[in-house]
């Protein structure tokens, strides 16, 4: 077998368990004094070694500083190395067999390294809550556990946390209220068959990655509800989930990447405020066999193209803020922003396809509102980017009916006092030109009214006697344009606004 341990002196097979049959006080005692050195269990079997209550007692032992190895060791029934401090050094345990319940609960690991890699956990509980690990790596890749895996209130700092490609047959491996500062996850190609893992009730992360690739989760389900989320990115992809709970209180300004994620039942993406922050959220290829809900308020669009659904997709409460940026000078002139990722006019057509398809007129506008903003300069003409541009001033894309009222009546208003300044007849002086001006304006904007031809016809005459003038004609053929464009946005503003 490879040596594990550091070239410092080795208190190892017979010797070292001699020692620790005498118990916690001549333990500690012995590591006050010899600190530096290593502690090799490697390939003993402590499954005969049991207190009076069925457990292999390392309860409150000090391993000092060397390096402490129990490969291949074999504890049997209970082991309780609760409040046991670690020290420094490696900590071995790879390819360890543990049966029954195993505590490490409020024990303390400041290793360079912590290696659970291949051991295998027999039926019973897995109770790491409370403990404390710091400045290492810790691995329990390829282990297998057959109980609940409990690191509640346990403390991760500027740790490299590993479960990839391990197995859990059973029962939840439950983060509830842990606190990862600067630490990274992986539960890559990690299979759970009969348990969930859960990150609920306040749990912390720092600014480090959490992996999730090609993990499955065959009965289990993967809840986010109520954590705080630091500035590390999320990595979903190709993992098959049976549910996902994405609610946390709090996210940074991270990634989140779920390319071809399938999830077989019930997916909740809802993103608090600070959700603002996000860089991305990208779920293209994604299959989600049953409801999917996501809500909040981004300043990124999410990548939902190519996604496969069965149920209804909820998109009502989805705000999405397009990101634009200042044009580069050029000819001819762009003369607004742009989007700033030319794929977004497809991504929001995406949202807009789903959002049509159930029924969600409101939805569907914003998101087609937002398409054009994004196609505006990329993929539409110059000429037609102006007239986008227009049409998103005065209606927001026959989202709103205030802004063309107004203009109608602005319009309405200034043309009124130009027939009254140009006109040429005496009558026209005073109260009675505006009154006649008045008249002449209102009649131009509302052309469809029965009386408008009356009217108009005897304001002109009024105003200018028989011969109104080319500036009059002018005026009157600009003012009817642009209150037939008012009018129709106002219209279809309604139009959108009472739709069923």
């Amino acid at each position: 077998m490879k040596d594990l341990s550091s070239k410092a002196p080795t208190l190892k097979g017979k010797e070292a368990l001699d020692l620790w049959r005498r118990g916690r006080e001549a333990w500690n005692s012995w590591v006050d004094q010899h600190s530096g050195w290593n502690v090799d269990f490697s390939g003993i079997d402590f499954s005969f070694e049991e207190d009076d209550f069925g457990l292999k007692y390392f309860v409150g032992y000090q391993f000092g500083d060397g390096d402490k190895i129990f490969h291949r060791a074999t504890f049997g029934g209970g082991t309780d190395f609760s409040r046991s401090n670690f020290g420094r050094g490696k900590l071995i345990f790879s390819e360890a067999r543990f049966g029954g319940g195993v505590l490490f609960n409020k024990a303390t690991f400041e290793n360079e390294k912590v290696d659970f890699s291949k051991a295998k956990f027999g039926k019973g509980k897995v109770d790491f809550s409370g403990a404390r690990f710091a400045d290492g790596k810790v691995t329990f890749s390829e282990s297998t556990f057959n109980g609940e895996v409990a690191f509640y209130g346990a403390t991760f700092d500027k740790v490299e946390l590993m479960f990839s490609h391990a197995t859990f047959e059973q029962g939840n491996l439950n983060f509830s209220s842990t606190t990862f500062e600067n630490a990274k996850l992986d539960f890559g190609g990690s299979t759970f068959d009969d348990g969930s893992l859960l990150f609920t009730e306040a749990t912390t992360f720092g600014n480090g990655n959490t992996n999730f690739y090609g993990a499955t989760f065959k009965n289990g389900d993967v809840n986010f509800d109520g954590a705080i989320l630091g500035d590390g990115n999320i990595n979903f992809r190709q993992a098959k989930i049976r549910e996902l709970h994405f609610t946390p209180k709090a996210i940074g300004s991270s990634r989140i990447q779920a390319e071809q994620l399938s999830i077989k039942g019930r997916t909740i993406f809802v993103l608090p405020p600070s959700a603002a922050k996000l860089k991305s959220l990208n779920v293209h290829s994604a299959s989600f066999e049953g409801p999917l809900t996501l809500r909040g308020d981004l300043s990124i669009i999410p990548d939902i193209r190519a996604t496969r659904y069965s149920h209804q997709v909820d998109l009502s409460d989805l705000n999405v803020k397009l990101p634009r940026i200042s044009p580069k000078l050029g000819w001819p002139p762009k003369l607004s922003r742009l989007a700033k990722d030319p794929k977004d006019a497809a991504r929001l057509r995406r949202l807009k396809e789903i959002a049509e398809t159930n029924k969600d007129h409101q939805a569907a506008l914003r998101f087609s509102a937002d398409e054009n903003r994004a196609k505006r300069w990329i993929e539409t003409s110059w000429f037609g980017s102006v007239l986008d541009m227009a049409f998103s001033a005065f209606s927001d894309y026959g989202q709103n009916i205030l802004r063309p009222f107004v203009a109608l009546i602005v319009l309405t208003a200034a043309s009124m006092g130009l027939y009254r300044t140009l006109a040429t007849e005496t009558s026209a002086d005073g109260w009675t030109g505006w009154a006649q001006g008045a008249v002449l304006s209102a009649s131009n904007s509302l052309p469809f009214l029965p009386q408008s031809r009356d009217l108009r016809e005897d304001a002109l005459t009024a105003l200018y006697g028989t011969d109104p003038g080319l500036c009059v004609d002018i005026l009157m053929i600009t003012q009817g344009v642009l209150s037939f464009v008012f009018l129709f946005l106002i219209g279809l503003g309604l139009r959108n606004r009472f739709r069923l």
